[in-house]
């Protein structure tokens, strides 16, 4: 199986938004949190390495990816510290459980915190994807 985290991402933010429409906050949360994680590992394949290793290395662990991830390619790549989003998810639930929650309960997020968690995670996606679209580093027929 082919793997394209532009196109997951772009994907779940998506479904996140229909279901913020449809009032399932849990789910809105927990596919926002996928957009997350997949927008950053796009920049992680993209500059670190096309082979994939350093992607997995990092897994689902959104706040490992946000932090040393994003850290380590901010010193390789200095342009990246002004493009890139920066602690992010803070002030957010979506490095909360991530992606543990998918097995919570009902009724773990209010609606506030789901519009919160997918409104940050769409500007992520558009600072992240959208710009390496318009830079060229990716094809926005990948989209």
């Amino acid at each position: 199986m082919q793997e394209s985290f532009s196109q997951a991402a772009g994907r779940h933010l998506n479904d996140a938004f229909t279901l913020l429409k449809a009032d399932r906050w849990d789910n809105a949360v927990y596919l926002a949190g996928y957009v997350v994680e997949c927008a950053f590992k796009v920049l992680v394949e993209i500059y670190l390495d096309r082979d994939r290793a350093a992607v997995k290395k990092y897994g689902h662990d959104l706040e490992e990816l946000e932090g040393k991830a994003m850290s380590r390619l901010k010193v390789m790549y200095p342009v990246l510290d002004m493009q890139a989003a920066t602690a992010r998810t803070t002030e957010t639930v979506l490095a909360q459980n991530h992606p543990e929650r998918r097995y919570a309960q009902s009724g773990l997020w209010t609606e506030n915190q789901a519009r919160t968690a997918v409104s940050r995670a769409n500007e992520i996606y558009r600072e992240i994807v959208t710009r390496l679209v318009l830079d060229g580093r990716i094809s926005s027929r990948e989209l």
